[in-house]
């Protein structure tokens, strides 16, 4: 069986990583002598990454596909986009499937968690529309998708995945009321069952009683009108500082070079000017960040994976949430998300965020005697998943 993981953004986005890794080890795990390939939008970080489960890869960018078109072909795609834009993407990707590789695959593997968050998905459609012409099997695996992400044309496209995993009790309820069912399940974030690299994540020290925090760019256009979330973070650490002994270790989890959670975070760290504070640097794989997460005291993250890497390793954890999957995966875990997640959009100053961290302080062991309890069954629900995919 060829297996294809699709809509990968590359192992600078940890948590893209962290799926692709643990994905591709339960395939191999079930199905040894099947063959994975991975078409990703950056090849470069992949190769750094080291996936050993991944027998091919090759660069390649389904929104954007890279391929040579006729004047004939560009007059069209013209013509086309001046009637419908969905018109248009529907014969750009006709062209874009004409690459030979993608007839050799069996089963193409959708591993990007949140295509169908943003915007109309008219894209990912267009592309899943090609690969059902070529008669393959299409899975959407670790979704979150809220109700306010669906339109007529997404659940019309949705309906037509032979599988799809969700991540969280949230979206598989939204996307049943919707009629999306026949082929939806319910099981874990393969990231629960991440590997902890205990020895080169070890190179980091995390001195005792110390505070992990991660904040991206990213939660910065979901956050209150007006609200700078630089501005608020460090004024929030500050308030840690001046106000405990404990130390900070500002945990970066996309690394991109121009567009990486360690740009914010190292502009925070020199607005503080403490040597409590540090950076962890952006040179570690998802299973090094995970092995330093694990050894924090207590978490503070908005990126979903790094948040994922807290919870399984019984780390106490508060979200800065922009998203359903924060809430739902929450919910989950917990029976409920309050005051587990404080909405991003909610944070308009300092006083928010530390309101939030000092409620949920409070209730810190309680939580972590909650997540040693239900995390063994979780993880194990979430290796499971894999059975699924087998079925079809």
């Amino acid at each position: 069986m060829r297996y294809a993981f699709y809509s990968h953004g590359g192992c600078e986005n940890h948590g893209c990583e962290a799926i692709v890794r643990t994905l591709s080890a339960m395939i191999k795990k079930g199905q040894p002598e099947s063959v994975i390939k991975l078409y990703t939008l950056n090849a470069r970080s992949d190769e750094a990454g080291d996936l050993p489960n991944i027998d091919e890869t090759e660069e390649f960018d389904y929104i954007r596909p890279v391929f040579k078109t006729t004047s004939a072909q560009k007059i069209k795609l013209s013509l086309l986009s001046r009637k419908s834009q969905k018109l248009a993407d529907e014969y750009f990707y006709s062209l874009s499937c004409k690459n030979p590789s993608l007839k050799k695959n069996d089963i193409y593997i959708s591993v990007g968690g949140d295509n169908y968050c943003y915007g109309d998905g008219h894209m990912a459609a267009a592309f899943n529309c090609e690969l059902k012409k070529l008669g393959k099997k299409t899975v959407l695996w670790g979704c979150s998708i809220g109700e306010n992400d669906l339109s007529e044309d997404k659940i019309k496209d949705l309906k037509t995945f032979d599988l799809i995993v969700t991540r969280e009790t949230l979206t598989f309820e939204t996307l049943k009321n919707h009629g999306i069912d026949k082929n939806t399940v319910l099981y874990p974030d393969p990231a629960f069952t991440l590997d902890i690299d205990e020895k080169t994540g070890k190179e980091i020290e995390v001195k005792p009683n110390t505070l992990g925090f991660n904040i991206s760019s990213l939660v910065g256009k979901y956050s209150a009108k007006g609200a700078s979330i630089d501005d608020i973070s460090t004024e929030f650490l500050r308030y840690i500082l001046d106000n405990s002994d404990k130390n900070i270790l500002l945990i970066p989890h996309v690394t991109k070079e121009n567009d990486g959670d360690q740009l914010i975070l190292s502009r925070i760290a020199e607005q503080l000017g403490s040597d409590r504070v540090s950076v962890v640097p952006s040179t570690f794989t998802a299973s090094q960040y995970k092995s330093i997460i694990s050894r924090c005291d207590m978490f503070i993250g908005a990126r979903t994976h790094a948040t994922i890497a807290a919870y399984s390793t019984c780390v106490p954890t508060l979200v800065i949430g922009y998203s359903v999957k924060s809430r739902g995966i929450a919910k989950d875990i917990f029976g409920t998300d309050d005051g587990l997640v404080v909405p991003v959009f909610e944070i308009d100053s300092a006083e928010k965020l530390i309101k939030a961290y000092e409620d949920f302080s409070r209730k810190k062991e309680i939580y972590r005697k909650q997540l040693e309890k239900n995390m063994p069954s979780y993880i194990e629900k979430a290796r499971s998943s894999i059975n699924e995919l087998f079925r079809i």
